[in-house]
């Protein structure tokens, strides 16, 4: 299977367009006030318009109430919304059934147990996606900072899930190697700056994660 690609983060019209020349596979919209990839709806619905139907929209939010991920879905219609704060599984399985949305569910990975306690939304979610913990004063997500990728190797959760967490085009090919993810997520790896997406960057993260042994 050919590893997915999801770019997180998107915040211009023209990332849409770098998207599908690179193929990406999923396209994530930020929609939380303290990142700097955040989007208003407005823009939000502008960027979805130009998005190649064949790419998969993801609506990110942390800890989001009803109200906010209602907003969300009329802004792009998500395939899936992605949970980035302290969701509980009681909590995913809810918005799943109510929003008939599908749930990936963000989790920051610093030991073993972290990824027994990834386990939990096994029956909830549709994807886990394992990145680096948060510091506790910073952003969830988009950080620029791994992992221990060794932490994977017993992982047996029923899930599919997407590694995560400082990946950049010139690690992402080893980081594949080495956990056998086929699923990859990347944000501040392929930007200029926050929030300033890179064409080149994102075509050469997608062509070295499909690179095959």
């Amino acid at each position: 299977m050919s590893v997915k690609v999801k770019i997180c983060g998107i915040t211009k019209i023209e990332d849409a367009h770098f998207l599908e020349e690179a193929a990406a596979d999923f396209a994530g919209f930020v929609f939380h006030p303290n990142s700097s990839r955040h989007l208003s709806y407005e823009q939000a619905g502008l960027i979805e318009k130009e998005l190649h139907p064949s790419i998969k929209k993801v609506a990110l939010a942390v800890d989001p109430d009803d109200h906010l991920i209602e907003n969300m879905i009329e802004a792009i219609a998500p395939d899936y919304i992605q949970l980035h704060g302290a969701e509980s599984p009681e909590r995913c399985s809810m918005l799943k059934q109510r929003f008939n949305c599908g749930i990936i569910k963000a989790l920051g990975i610093g030991s073993a147990a972290h990824l027994e306690a990834a386990k939990t939304f096994d029956s909830c979610a549709d994807f886990i996606l394992l990145d680096a913990l948060p510091r506790p004063d910073g952003p969830q997500g988009g950080t620029g900072h791994r992992f221990d990728w060794s932490l994977l190797t017993d992982y047996d959760g029923s899930l599919p899930w997407f590694l995560a967490g400082g990946l950049t085009p010139d690690n992402v090919h080893e980081a594949v190697q080495a956990t056998g993810a086929t699923y990859v997520d990347v944000s501040s790896g392929v930007e200029r700056q926050a929030g300033e997406k890179d064409r080149e960057k994102i075509s050469r993260f997608i062509q070295a994660a499909r690179l095959e042994k």
